[in-house]
């Protein structure tokens, strides 16, 4: 049947008839979303098995629904390989009519390994025969056996397979499985699920307490067996122990007790010629050995097993099945008691394990115990018939395939090596093995060619949230060259999909939108703090608060990636770094030619991938406090006002540097090492008392070393100077402050001092020069708002002089003092000193207006 649109009719897919009962299952006879993501496949086949017992069933009849005929077939046999019928998250309905006599107590009971379903299928009422209810595989892909019990004795086994909707089965899901195991060994078990594969034994160093129980409960009644033949003839060997009695108890005289008397004359009677004792060997039955102390210790470590499974199913975080707790008692006191009720009492403690013996290959029930022992050792492989094991939800697969595999990308890919061994940190503390979560969870590895070094970790909170927690699947952190900031990436595994049907994508399946909204928030939530390591702030370290996810990309189930590619969510990955990528077994050359290109891209191009708010390029500028600007003092210490004695000399060493576009400064090697971009110089109020301030700056070109004579001989001033060496900045061209900067009635003590070109830019005030840190800046721009004349207050062992070090101290206006304490804002009157309030800076900067409204 090729019109999908049936799917979402229920129909009546299995029906079995016997002279014992009726059963009937209905359902979609295909998933909704399967039917649209592409065409029936004719030729994938699921397994039903109909299996009955004990009873005598009469005629037996089991229908089947044919997709083809939409209808259902008559089966010719008990056991069908037909077109997929159940799949996960899909409801089923089961309804069974007993035909056993309604006099007797024995009714029909439904059964299932799975406490849920078990439970989901009773009797309408009391009284009633028969049974009805809904099921639901959620999603457990695989087998699962629904049981029909009559006077606790089971009639009838009815085997299901049940497949996924998103993926292939027989391939991606398959496939799936075997590279989860591959990475880490049954990593995909899980314990009691609706449905389980067909597993064998393999070899393995640590198995799980789930394949421990799974085969333990299928050999446990063969293993209880074997033992009561080995109780009918037990190995034993035969034990001589000497003793020395009455000479008329002793049956048995031999050259040993001859030597025994002749040694110990003192028990013989020489008068009658006979000895009064006698040392004779006696010879009983031992059942104390070797492979009897194995057999004992075996079931004394199946009893310890038994106890820590029991204990850890308890804790496990779901509803606890009274009828496994029962089973696992059961087992411990048939154990027990064949410890303290049989020859086992006394069998002494195995100390070693030697090389196993012939008895233990060979004598009967020994080599049954014998190989029961060595499948308990053993884990289990997903292969084979002989045990059947629970796996993991189909979502929770998916989200384990997905690290795994991408951490499989990145080591395969020969220009990358791993530099943190472990690949991922198991959590074997429950019944299953799981991935551990948080900060172990990580992989490290290493740009052969760069030396860069990345992490991707998985469920891990890589920065906090103010708000709330946020733990996406997988996080790719990058650490790029000549950059100190780390920039992560997020990769959500979701096992969901859309259709697509009826969108603006043309019908082209993708994530569902509501995951795209997560990867927006993840981005925009997940937040780190960053403390200030500037030590010139006049304030403690103050952590702010900054975007961590530069991008976040859903990986959902879908297999054709050309396709994709016209999709909304895959476009809008270029242009706002937040879309999705199909991710399956074979369908992987999307995800892992991005994760290349983000690897192999240098930090601003990671950097620009962030989408910014309008006006980040001018807010970066106002917050950027590098000291690259240098401001020179035109008042001395420079070659010509220090060897020529005239009343105009500071205003001809002013024309020349404004002529020449240079400007000097007494040499300081460690100026040579700044990061020096701009230089300007300052015109004191005694030299130039109309136009004190600093008027002129130029991006500087290049640095010289002169000397004084070499400055004279270019300038051609006769005559002999003392020779010293200045630094010579050459500048592209100077410019001219409008308005220049004042000088506000203070000086620059020694030859310069540093700031910033904002503030250059930005200053009014020679002492507004003196502003080191961010918070600093924002308190006075955010006073200057107030429109009222705020001065700036230093902190200055020199009055009215500013040097490289003075620091600021605060701000005042007409009636405040503003002082800057230990990271508070203290507000005291002016003229008075009394105290208004004090205010933590951090709160300031969050909300100033409401600060500056409780002040005024």
């Amino acid at each position: 049947m090729n019109n999908y649109n049936k799917a979402n009719k229920k129909r009546e897919l299995l029906q079995i008839e016997t002279a014992a009962f009726l059963m009937t299952i209905k359902g979609k006879p295909a998933h909704p979303k399967a039917g649209i993501l592409k065409p029936a496949n004719l030729k994938e086949q699921a397994e039903v098995d109909l299996s009955l017992y004990a009873i005598d069933h009469g005629k037996v009849t089991l229908k089947y629904y044919d997709r083809e005929k939409d209808q259902l077939i008559k089966a010719k046999s008990k056991t069908l390989t037909i077109n997929p019928i159940f799949f996960e998250y899909q409801d089923y309905d089961i309804y069974i009519e007993s035909k056993i006599d309604n006099q007797s107590d024995k009714k029909i009971e439904f059964d299932h390994i799975n406490q849920e379903i078990r439970e989901a299928v009773t009797p309408p009422q009391k009284s009633s025969k028969n049974l009805y209810g809904s099921i639901n595989f959620k999603s457990d892909i695989g087998y699962s056996d629904l049981i029909l019990q009559n006077g606790g004795k089971t009639i009838a086994s009815l085997k299901l397979e049940v497949f996924p909707s998103k993926i292939d089965y027989q391939e991606d899901y398959n496939q799936l499985l075997q590279e989860v195991n591959e990475e880490v060994y049954n990593l995909a078990y899980d314990f009691l699920k609706k449905t389980y594969q067909k597993t064998h034994p393999k070899e393995s160093d640590s198995t799980t307490d789930a394949e421990f129980y799974t085969i333990l409960k299928t050999i446990f009644s063969d293993l209880i067996k074997a033992f009561q033949r080995i109780k009918n003839y037990p190995h034993h060997r035969l034990v001589k122990k000497e003793k020395v009695k009455p000479a008329s108890r002793v049956k048995d005289f031999n050259r040993q007790s001859i030597k025994w008397i002749n040694k110990n004359s003192q028990h013989y009677d020489k008068e009658l010629e006979l000895p009064r004792k006698l040392l004779t060997v006696e010879k009983r039955t031992s059942f104390n050995t070797f492979e009897n102390k194995f057999i004992r210790w075996i079931f004394t470590q199946l009893n310890k097993r038994l106890n820590r499974f029991s204990d850890r199913y308890k804790s496990m975080q779901r509803d606890t099945d009274e009828r496994l707790l029962a089973e696992l008692k059961s087992m411990q006191r048939k154990l027990e008691y064949n410890l303290k009720q049989s020859f086992l009492a006394g069998v002494g403690e195995l100390t070693k394990l030697d090389s196993i013996t012939l008895v233990l290959q060979m004598a009967p029930g020994y080599r049954e115990l014998y190989k029961y022992y060595l499948m308990l050792l053993k884990g289990l492989s997903l292969q084979g018939k002989v045990f059947n094991l629970s796996l993991k939800e189909l979502w929770e697969l998916y989200e384990y395939w997905a690290y795994l595999k991408l951490n499989r990308l990145i080591r395969d890919n020969d220009r990358y090596k791993m530099i943190k061994h472990n690949l991922i940190d198991l959590d074997y503390s429950g019944i299953n093995v799981t991935l551990s979560k948080g900060n172990q969870a990580e992989v490290g590895y290493e740009n052969i060619k760069t030396g860069e070094k990345f992490t991707l970790s998985y469920n891990k909170m890589v920065a906090r949230s103010l708000t709330t927690g946020q733990k996406p699947d997988n996080v790719l952190t990058l650490n790029k060259e000549n950059s100190d900031v780390e920039y992560h990436f997020v990769f959500d595994a979701k096992y969901r999909l859309n259709p697509g049907n009826g969108g603006q994508d043309n019908n082209i399946p993708g994530p569902e939108e509501e995951t795209i909204n997560t990867m927006h928030r993840y981005r925009d939530a997940i937040i780190s703090e960053l403390k200030s390591d500037n030590k010139n702030s006049t304030f403690k370290s103050q952590a702010k608060p900054n975007r961590a996810v530069v991008g976040a990309y859903v990986l959902f189930p879908y297999d054709d990636e050309e396709k994709y590619k016209d999709h909304q969510f895959y476009k809008s990955i270029d242009k706002i770094n937040v879309g999705a990528f199909p991710f399956l077994p074979n369908h992987t050359e999307l995800v892992s030619d991005f994760l290349e290109e983000l690897i192999e891209e240098s930090a601003l191009t990671n950097y620009e991938r962030n989408i910014l708010p309008a006006g980040t390029d001018r807010y970066q500028q106002e917050i950027d406090f590098k000291e690259n600007v240098i401001i020179g003092s035109l008042s001395g210490n420079n070659p010509i006002t220090d060897n020529i004695i005239t009343e105009n000399k500071f205003s001809k060493f002013l024309d020349y540097c404004l002529a020449e576009n240079v400007f000097y400064i007494k040499y300081n090697h460690k100026l040579l090492t700044e990061n020096l971009a701009y230089i300007g110089f300052y015109q004191s109020a005694k030299y130039f008392p109309d136009s004190a301030g600093l008027h002129y700056y130029g991006k500087i070109k290049k640095i010289d070393i002169k000397t004084t004579s070499e400055v004279y001989s270019s300038l051609k001033i006769p005559g002999e100077v003392a020779e010293t060496q200045y630094l010579a900045f050459e500048v592209q061209g100077w410019k001219q402050l409008k308005p220049p900067i004042k000088a506000e009635g203070y000086g620059i003590m020694g030859n310069y001092i540093y700031t910033n070109d904002m503030l250059l830019r930005r200053a009014k005030t020679l002492p507004e020069l003196s502003i080191k840190s961010l918070e600093e800046w924002r308190i006075w721009l955010e006073l200057k708002r107030l429109k009222e004349e705020i001065t700036v207050q230093l902190e200055t062992d020199n009055i009215n002089k500013i040097n490289k070090e003075t620091r600021l101290k605060g701000f005042s206006n007409q009636d405040l003092k503003i002082q800057l304490t230990e990271g508070n804002l203290k507000i005291t009157a002016l003229e008075t000193g009394e105290f208004i309030s004090e205010n933590n800076i951090q709160e300031f900067i969050a909300n100033p207006r409401r600060v500056l409204k409780q002040i005024y």
